[in-house]
Formats: C-alpha cells, sequence, structure tokens
C-alpha cells in the first residue's frame, strides 16, 4: 500500500489527505479481490417478514463487493481513474422495507422480486468556508467566483452503497406465475410469493433466487477453516446459494431436494456439508445446470440419494464440478451391471452377482426379454401364457442367469437369432413349459448359447430319473427304485426267459406278466433275479403249456 509522506514545515496540500484516502481505499479493495475474486458477492442482505404480521419484507443491513474503476470521475483534484480496477464495498447500515401486496383475482398468486446493486455517488453537498489568498483575513463561502463569495455547495462525501429494487412480477394462476427479471445492472437476491387473500408474509414465502451471490454465512474465513460457518437448518426443497459454503446445512424434512449452487460462483476449495439425520426417508442432493457431481468410487452423476444419519461434504473446483471429500453413508454407489473390476460392491450389486434373485417381473402375455430390464430376476408366466424369447447372448455376461415360472398358461421359451439353446447334451429350437414348471436358464461361456441349468425340464435328464422309454426299457426313479418292462413268446416248454434291460443292483421286490393273445391262457413269472426273468404260459383249462405264447412282464426292484 502506498503512503504518502508529508514533511515537517511544509504547506499540506488537499492532494495529500486525498492521496491518502485513495491510496487506502486501493489497498482494501485489492485485499478485497484477494479474498472474493472479481465476481460480485453480497454479505448480509437477508430478506425477513417483518416484525409484525403484515405484507412487506425486510432487508437487514449489508454490504456488496463488486470490480469498478478506480474512480469513474475527478476525486476533488485527482483525476479520474478509469484504467484501473478494484473491489469496491458498498455498504447498507440500516433495514429498508418493502411492500408486497397479495393479487385482487382468486386463484392467482405474484412474484416480487428483490434485487441489487452497488451504487456509487457523490453526497452531502455543503456550502464551505474558502479564504482569500491575497487577502487571509477576508473569508468566502463556497469557492470563491471573480474574487467574490460564490456560495455554492459542494459535495463532501463519495458514497458507496448498496440499491436495492423491488420488482413486481405479473399476477397469474397459482403455480404458472412467473418471477420478473431483475433491472439492467442488477443481481437477483430474494424472490417473494404470495397469494389472493394473503394476510400476511411468512418466511415460507420467501426463497433465495437462483444462484444469488451471497457470502458464506459467518465469512469466507470460516468456510475454509476448521470448523463450519454454522448450522442452517432446512425444511423443504431448496436451492442453496453461496451464503451455505462451509456451513452444515441440515436438512429436516424428508422428500426434499437441495440444489447445489453453481461450482463456479463458488471459490475453489470451498465447500458444503449436507446431512440428513431424520428416522426415516430421504432426501435428494442434485447438481446446478450443467454442473456435475463426483463421489464414491470415481462415479459422476447428476444427484445423490442420503438417507437417514447420512452426510456427504461436496468441494467445488470453481468451475463445473463439486467433488465427494467425505462421506458417511449407509448407502453406495451400485456398479453397472456385470462390472468386475475392482471397485467397492453395494448389498445390491453382491446380490444380482452370486446369482440370487434380485426381483420379480410377471408377464400375461408374449414378451421379448431384455438383461437390462429381466437378467437375474424370477420371471413369472401368467395364466394365459405366450411366447417368451430370451435376451440376446451378446447383451450379457457368462453366468447371467434368468429364473422361470408359470402359474398356469401353456408358454414357450426361445432364443433370439443365431443363439442356440441347450437342454443337457443337446440343442432344442425351443422349450414348452407349463403349470408346476420352474427352471433356470444361464448364459454359457459360449457367445451364443443359453443352457437349461437347472428345474423341471432336466428331471428326466437326471441319473435319479435314467430312462429307456423303448418296448423293452427301464425308468429309474430318485428313491432307487428301478420299474422294468418287457415283452415275448414262449418256446417249446411254454416259458419266456429273458435279460433285464438292467441290472437290479440290489435286489428285486416282485415281477407281474400277463397275456395280449385271445383265448383262455394263464401266466405267472416263475423266477426272478437281479439279472434275468422268466414268464410260464398254459391253458387256463387243462394246464397245458403254451407254445408261442405273446406275454409282458413289468419287474419292480432297486
Amino acid at each position: 500500500m502506498d503512503r504518502t509522506i508529508i514533511y515537517p514545515g511544509a504547506i499540506p496540500l488537499e492532494t495529500d489527505l486525498l492521496n491518502t484516502n485513495r491510496n487506502t481505499f486501493t489497498a482494501l479493495g485489492s485485499l478485497a479481490q484477494d479474498l472474493f475474486g472479481t465476481s460480485t458477492v453480497f454479505s448480509g442482505l437477508n430478506c425477513v417478514p417483518t416484525a409484525l404480521a403484515s405484507m412487506s419484507v425486510s432487508i437487514a443491513p449489508g454490504r456488496v463487493y463488486a470490480l469498478q474503476n478506480r474512480d469513474n470521475t475527478a476525486y476533488s483534484s485527482l483525476p479520474a481513474d478509469t484504467a484501473h480496477q478494484l473491489m469496491k464495498q458498498g455498504i447498507l447500515l440500516d433495514a429498508q422495507t418493502f411492500s408486497c401486496p397479495a393479487p385482487q383475482t382468486s386463484g392467482f398468486s405474484v412474484n416480487y422480486l428483490i434485487s441489487a446493486n452497488f451504487v456509487e455517488q457523490d453526497v452531502s453537498p455543503i456550502v464551505l468556508p474558502y479564504y482569500n489568498a491575497t487577502n487571509p483575513a477576508q473569508a468566502f463561502s463556497g469557492p470563491p467566483a471573480n474574487g467574490n463569495s460564490s456560495g455554492a455547495a459542494q459535495n463532501t462525501v463519495r458514497q458507496n452503497t448498496v440499491q436495492l429494487t423491488l420488482t413486481p412480477g405479473v399476477a397469474a394462476a397459482t403455480g404458472n406465475q412467473m418471477t420478473p427479471s431483475a433491472p439492467a445492472g442488477a443481481t437477483p437476491l430474494w424472490v417473494i410469493t404470495v397469494a389472493y387473500g394473503q394476510t400476511s408474509i411468512t418466511a415460507a414465502n420467501i426463497a433465495a433466487a437462483p444462484n444469488s451471490p451471497f457470502a458464506p454465512t459467518g465469512g469466507y474465513f470460516a468456510a475454509v477453516g476448521e470448523r463450519y460457518s454454522g448450522i442452517q437448518n432446512v425444511a423443504g426443497n431448496s436451492i442453496l446459494t453461496t451464503a451455505a459454503l462451509g456451513a452444515l446445512v441440515n436438512v429436516t424434512a424428508t422428500g426434499t431436494t437441495q440444489t447445489l449452487p453453481p461450482a463456479a460462483n463458488c471459490p475453489n476449495g470451498t465447500s458444503i456439508t449436507i446431512v440428513y439425520m431424520q428416522s426415516s426417508g430421504s432426501v435428494s442432493v442434485v447438481h446446478n445446470g450443467n454442473d456435475i457431481l463426483v463421489f464414491g468410487q470415481g462415479n459422476s452423476t447428476n444427484s445423490l440419494t442420503l438417507n437417514p444419519g447420512e452426510e456427504v461434504q461436496f468441494v467445488s473446483n470453481g468451475v463445473n464440478s463439486w467433488v465427494s471429500a467425505g462421506q458417511t453413508l449407509s448407502t453406495g454407489v451400485t456398479a453397472a451391471q456385470f462390472d468386475n473390476s475392482s471397485k467397492l460392491a453395494t448389498t445390491s450389486f453382491v446380490q444380482q452377482a452370486l446369482g440370487a434373485v434380485s426381483g420379480e417381473n410377471q408377464y400375461n402375455s408374449s414378451q421379448i426379454l431384455t438383461a437390462a430390464n429381466d437378467a437375474n430376476k424370477l420371471i413369472v408366466i401368467g395364466s394365459t401364457g405366450g411366447n417368451i424369447t430370451l435376451p440376446a447372448r451378446s447383451t450379457v455376461v457368462p453366468g447371467t442367469k434368468l429364473y422361470f415360472m408359470s402359474q398356469g398358461g401353456t408358454s414357450t421359451l426361445f432364443t433370439q437369432g443365431s443363439d442356440a439353446l441347450w437342454l443337457d447334451t443337446t440343442t432344442v429350437p425351443n422349450l414348452p413349459f407349463g403349470l408346476g414348471d420352474y427352471f433356470e436358464v444361464t448364459a454359457a461361456s459360449n457367445s451364443n448359447v443359453w443352457m437349461v441349468t437347472s428345474g423341471t425340464p432336466l428331471l428326466g435328464k437326471c441319473s435319479g430319473f435314467a430312462s429307456s422309454q423303448l418296448g423293452i426299457g427301464y425308468q429309474k426313479l430318485p428313491s432307487g427304485m428301478i420299474i422294468q418292462w418287457g415283452s415275448g413268446a414262449t418256446n417249446s416248454s411254454g416259458t419266456f426267459t429273458t435279460s433285464l434291460p438292467i441290472t437290479f443292483p440290489n435286489g428285486w421286490f416282485t415281477g407281474y406278466s400277463s397275456c395280449q393273445q385271445a383265448g383262455s391262457f394263464t401266466t405267472t413269472v416263475s423266477n426272478l433275479v437281479t439279472t434275468t426273468i422268466s414268464v410260464i404260459g398254459y391253458s387256463s383249462s387243462n394246464g397245458v403249456p403254451a407254445v408261442g405264447l405273446y406275454v409282458t412282464w413289468l419287474a419292480l426292484g432297486r
């Protein structure tokens, strides 16, 4: 900061004092620029209802900091200086009151806008005493003119202040009213909304104008220090302003949305902390305009949900984004479907990744399934059935599962394009299913193969259900029971003997036989061991062995 030097015995000049003022003013303006930057910033100027209920609001004392020319006009005998700019401070020392009457039409509302701007003007004119340099005993009133008193008053203060303006909007049906524009050169600060029939303005009618550039509550030093600049309780949807920088924003109402200020309005490194401490519900934190939020595993998104007990601190980069510097979250960011990176996993991601059913989709008509909507879910087919087409195999990763259950309708499962459907060791063109069927389909490692990996369609393919469904065959059951059958003609002694299709590994229970020819014949199982069966056929009337008698047999064992 420059300082004027005055010497003992020297005649003081008015420029000595003027330069002292200008130098001090320049130094303070430069300091303000280091603190605030070059954007216009307002401090204080809080808008509240009047102490006595009325249709008026009160604007508290405050300040404005704005980049201005050093002096637009001559400062007494110092010339104007428009070549240099600095941050100037305008001060409003006393509160101002503005009337905001309600509209006169039923069902209508109106928005009032209070805006502010920096104003510099020369004020406090006084007729100053002067002396006659040629005759010091003679006094002049006002600057001398032609050797005589002029009596002219001169401004004695170069005043910097805040000029407030109330702009009424056009009344319209409630919800459709528009906020008016601020006058040229002014900055919107507050919006007051009043409705027809309203008799007093409350805090609920007052909201900060979007992007209003308020300084942090408590000041910038508190905003960047090791403590919060203050606690701001928010009970509804809110568009936060720069007044929230450094503060702890305590959201007290569920289902609300808190919009961060534009990052460009917030110096690089300043932060806002938002906490939700209610017992239930949630709140959303969203960006402003084209800004982005960066948080949790490097994700960039448009919003963040806070659940009970959760807190997040966002730090501005001063340009276009807010970066999470710390989160106490009971919920995290779920990675993209099929992500196999080293990111931390949420329980939601683990549920789908481990194959647990992540949800249920019900369809009552033909449907083409998709990976996004149906992967790892239970697909329930209603009573009307329909054709169900699997997602294209190329849209999912190996191991992706879909689960199917029918509630009664006859349905058929198909694949898309060149995809194949494997049932056991064979490819099938489709898979019919109906009431009582339940099965799982898994994406194979082959890029175009789906496999039926469990469920009722595979029961007949299991070793416990192994069978040979021919004229001479068998059927195994999971209990260990084996049913075998066959047929043949008796020999010359009236006996038919044959090997069983498979051996009874643990013995036999019983055998049955019958005759399929016309006439009166009787058949009897004469011998049954683990590997063979013998059937005797004879005439029912005389007991004579029947030669060439066609008999059938059934054997039970284990």
